[in-house]
């Protein structure tokens, strides 16, 4: 694959004769070569100094400069592809001959390739099987990506768009008809024409296509920042058109003097009616599914007296959270926790930050109790699944003599728990809660609980003194002799 020559861009400063020479030579000429990064180079001028050059001519050169990166970045992304495309292809074909599933084969190379970058590995597999449909279905498209005649927004409209084309004939004429038009508009404009453009080459009425597509609904949450989430629904059109006409008539019936914006009305509408069935009751009130939160003690105190009040001034310094690790406000916590049944204690190791018990009445369910709060999530390294949706995993198995206990045991996701039984990943635990994944190239990565409480750690006067005068002496009594053994 072979892209356009970038255009070379190189600006003189006007006091030192400074050359910037943004050179993405091998990424727009070849991208099958390695990548050169912009070079700065420094020249002493053999005449007299260069004319000041004005704001307007600097402008322009960089503005020449950033579309020369763009087009060289375009030409890797799409040798990128053909990489990932190969290296599914590669794993596929290996997964005939040995008669495995394919999806495992896949499975096994993004998360080689997601360990390796610190990515998820539901990513890179994405990526490996995206890669493989567009340099198979869309090959023209691609070369023009890789010509930088397009970008990775034009490829995404076409691929997207045209999916429902199962017909290769179909698919190269719906390819031919948009190129020309993905070079001279948008991504966007690109997609409204697409659309028009796949009329012309489906087969299936839209009735058939619509039916098809119900079976994709469903709904996702995505925790951002500030305590916050954002809710997602894949719905028919026209329930989801309907929903939102709804939400925007009950916003608009607020009274003049609700300091609210619109859509803060819309989403505390959607909330309400979802949880309570009322649009003027509080969304919080229908909570009530149990949730493992979190909660450092400051965060409960009411500003009563004024030890309480200094100290619940600091409660928003350590946040609440979620099991999954999301924050909530301490004001939410205080109000779940008002209604709350029961409360149960975590005790945390000082050092670490790491949940070391919880109280328990009985010894399994207090077992996976701990675990749950001190995996939080599957284990395998950058998975994010709530330790509630996973299993617990014995690490040697139990049919091998593995034990079950709190350093044998650890939750893995499904599909993580399938990648260590069915397919060449390994997994060690040398001691409570680390993981070490051995990969099949041999590499190794570890996996360590994240820390759910404060950690403390040793001022240098301390550690000073004792390189000095070695430990305290302790003066406490000493522990019973028939004391049993602590079980973690």
């Amino acid at each position: 694959m072979r892209g356009r020559r970038s255009p070379l861009v190189e600006e003189r400063a006007a006091a030192g004769g400074t050359r910037l020479e943004t050179t993405p030579r091998a990424a727009a000429r070849d991208v099958s070569g390695p990548c050169h990064t912009p070079i700065m180079s420094t020249q002493t001028p053999s005449a007299a100094p260069a004319e000041p050059a004005s704001p307007h001519a600097v402008a322009a050169h960089a503005l020449e400069a950033v579309v020369g990166i763009d087009e060289a970045i375009a030409s890797l992304q799409a040798m990128r592809a053909h990489l990932m495309a190969g290296l599914a292809r590669m794993a596929v074909d290996d997964a005939l001959e040995t008669r495995t599933d394919q999806r495992l084969a896949l499975r096994e190379v993004a998360a080689e390739l997601a360990t390796r970058q610190r990515r998820s590995d539901r990513t890179l597999e994405a990526e490996l099987g995206g890669a493989m449909v567009d340099v198979a279905h869309w090959p023209a498209t691609v070369r023009a990506w890789g010509d930088a005649r397009i970008h990775r927004g034009h490829l995404h409209v076409i691929a997207e768009v045209g999916l429902p084309l199962q017909d290769p004939a179909a698919r190269a004429a719906f390819e031919a008809a948009l190129l020309p038009h993905a070079e001279r508009m948008a991504p966007g404009r690109l997609r409204r024409l697409a659309r028009r453009e796949l009329e012309q080459h489906l087969a299936e009425p839209l009735v058939e296509r619509h039916r098809t597509g119900r079976e994709q609904r469903g709904i996702s949450v995505t925790d951002i920042d500030d305590g916050m989430s954002v809710l997602r629904a894949t719905i028919p059109t026209l329930l989801a058109h309907g929903i939102a006409d709804r939400l925007t008539r009950i916003a608009r019936t607020a009274p003049a003097d609700d300091p609210r914006t619109v859509d803060q009305r819309r989403a505390d509408a959607l909330c309400d009616l979802l949880l309570t069935g009322d649009a003027t009751g509080s969304g919080i009130e229908g909570i009530r599914a149990e949730v493992s939160v979190v909660i450092p003690a400051t965060a409960l105190l009411a500003a009563g007296s004024s030890a309480d009040a200094e100290a619940a001034s600091h409660a928003d310094t350590i946040a609440p959270r979620l099991l999954g690790g999301s924050l909530v406000d301490a004001a939410t916590v205080r109000d779940l926790a008002a209604t709350s049944p029961g409360w149960s204690r975590l005790f945390t190791d000082p050092l670490r930050g790491h949940v070391i018990a919880t109280d328990s009445y009985q010894p399994t369910a207090g077992m996976r109790r701990l675990l749950r709060h001190r995996d939080q999530t599957c284990r395998f390294p950058g998975c994010g699944a709530s330790a509630h949706r996973t299993d617990v995993d014995h690490t040697i198995g139990w049919a091998e003599g593995g034990s079950t206990s709190l350093g044998n045991l650890a939750h893995l996701c499904r599909r993580h728990h399938t990648l260590k039984g069915a397919t060449r990943w390994r997994l060690e635990q040398p001691e409570p809660g680390t993981l070490h994944w051995t990969s099949p190239t041999g590499r190794t990565y570890t996996d360590e609980p994240t820390p759910t409480g404060p950690r403390f750690t040793e001022r240098e006067h301390h550690r000073a003194r004792a390189r000095t005068r070695g430990p305290e002496p302790w003066h406490g009594p000493p522990p019973p002799a028939d004391a049993p053994p602590l079980p973690f």
